[in-house]
Order: C-alpha cells, then structure tokens, then sequence
C-alpha cells in the first residue's frame, strides 16, 4: 500500500465522508485519494507556500528508511518516536501531521468512532494513526500516545496492541496498555496466555495490579520461590492487601485455609476468589462487571436453574 504525502487530517476527513459508499475494494478508494492529492503544478506550488518551513535534519525523504528493531525505542534527530509502521513504507515522513492541528485530529477521531468503517478504511487509517511519526501542532507526545493506546483498546485490537508494546519500551500509559492484555486473558479464562504479557512488565512499569498478576504467574508457572521474594517487595511498598496476602499465601502452602468471601473490586481478585473457594459459587446481579460476567462464562461457572 503506497499514499502520497499529504494533510493527514485530509486522509481522516476522506475517510469519513467517503466511507459509507466504499466498498471492500482497496482501488477504489485509492482512486478516490488519486483525484483528491492530484494537483496542477501551480496548485502544488500555491500549497506549499502555505505548509511551515520543516528543518531538512527533521524530514525523512521517501527512500529514506527508519532503522526498526523489535524492543527498541525509535530516535530521530535525538526525539523518540513512537508507533508500529515504516512511514516509508506508505510514503510517509515523521513530519506528517505536522500541517495538522491537535484539535481537528481530536474531533475527526471522534467522528471515526461513530462510523462502521470497512475493512480497507481501516487499513488506511491504521496506517495513518500508527507510522512513526511526531504529533500535530499543539498536542504533546503523551496525548498523542494515549490517542493511539485508547483507539487500539475500544476498537479491540488486540495484535496490534501487542505489537506497539513490543515496538515502543517506554511510554506513560504502558501499564493501561498490559491490563487490557492481561484482563482480555483472565476473562476468556487463558491464564497461561495471559501470564505470557508479563514479558511487557518491566521497571519502568509502577502498577500494583500488574505486579500482583506478575507474582500469581510465577506460583502458576512452579516458580515459587521467585514469587515469595516479589510478594515480601510487594509488602514492603504497601502495595498488597489483606486479600490478596491470604490468597497468595495458601496458593504458595504457607497457610492451609483461606477466606471464603467473594472480592468483585477487580478481574483479579475476583479469579483468585474463584480459585481458591472450595465449590465457588456466585449469583451475578445487575451490578455485576462486565469482565467478571465474561470470565463466568468461560469459566463454565454460570449456574442456571429452571
């Protein structure tokens, strides 16, 4: 797939007037952007004169390719750049949304969210959203990075989800990124998938929650030892709780009895619940999340009388 370079903020908006008469068919809508980005010469000139000067040392020319090696953090010019695609790839540059402004991104995107896109809509907008590239005018790198993190969980995208946390090392919202991971897992009742994110959990990671995830996988892995030193840290940073100490210490045999009531307050509390009650048993209600109603059902854990 090759694009033009061009006003990203164009592409968004082509996509979103465009995408209720596109059909399945990638030429279409690349015949579309043809006549859209085809200018005469004096029509080029005119609109390069309204485009802000870019630094050469800032632009990345077509044949130009960003060196990307899976677990390392993407610099250019000395500023990280965060996403999961070559922009040369689609004949991009890191400077493409830089003729765009933070606010016309905001609200085309949440326009986006309100249209069933087709298939080869979102192949273009993934691209857009998710080549390296620096953020447009007056949004910082953080906004810009939660944009993409917040796109990728409501739209379910779990592959490419994975794919920006094995691409980026380092990022503000990293930790909301591997819950999501971890709670997709624990609610479709594959724990030893699930265990396999904590690859993603690393120093630069401050969650509780994901810490206290990381040490159940270690005693469900046979790794206990390793799990009773990451729990007496745990404890030392007054990041454990009363629940969760009696869970862990009856799954790691250090108690023989455990308390029998039901924790709803999060996906993990409520599995340890389930997996340490002799007969578990569980009336959902209307309050009831929709993760725990999830997990229920995989866990074949729904009883219905008549």
């Amino acid at each position: 797939m090759k694009l033009k370079s061009f006003n990203y903020f164009v592409g968004l908006l082509i996509i979103f007037l465009y995408s209720p008469l596109l059909s399945e068919e990638k030429i279409d809508i690349w015949k579309n952007k043809k006549e859209i980005t085809t200018d005469s010469p004096r029509q080029e000139e005119k609109n390069d004169q309204g485009k802000p000067d870019l630094l050469s040392s800032q632009t990345i020319q077509t044949i130009e390719k960003i060196q990307i090696e899976e677990g390392s953090q993407i610099k250019y010019d000395g500023q990280v750049v965060y996403g999961i695609y070559e922009p040369a790839n689609f004949d991009f540059n890191l400077n493409m949304w830089s003729a765009t402004k933070a606010e016309d991104l905001r609200s085309s995107l949440k326009r986006l969210n309100k249209i069933n896109l087709s298939k080869s809509s979102n192949e273009i907008l993934e691209a857009i959203l998710f080549s390296f590239s620096y953020p447009p005018q007056g949004m910082d790198e953080k906004e810009f990075i939660d944009l993409k993190i917040n796109w990728l969980i409501e739209n379910d995208r779990i592959e490419l989800l994975e794919s920006f946390l094995k691409q980026n090392e380092k990022f503000d919202s990293k930790s909301k990124a591997v819950q999501y991971l971890v709670d997709k897992n624990i609610e479709s009742g594959d724990i030893k998938e699930g265990c396999k994110q904590i690859k993603f959990i690393d120093t630069s990671i401050k969650d509780s929650y994901l810490e206290k995830f990381k040490i159940y996988c270690l005693i469900f892995n046979d790794k206990k030892p390793e799990a009773q030193l990451l729990l007496d840290l745990l404890r030392e940073q007054k990041q454990s709780s009363k629940f969760y100490d009696d869970k862990i210490n009856f799954l790691l045999g250090v108690t023989d009895k455990t308390n029998n009531k039901i924790n709803e307050k999060n996906l993990l509390n409520f599995y340890l619940s389930s997996i340490t009650i002799a007969n578990f048993k569980y009336e959902p209600t209307k309050k009831t999340k929709t993760e725990i109603w999830k997990y229920l059902n995989a866990a074949n854990l729904i009883k219905l009388e008549d």
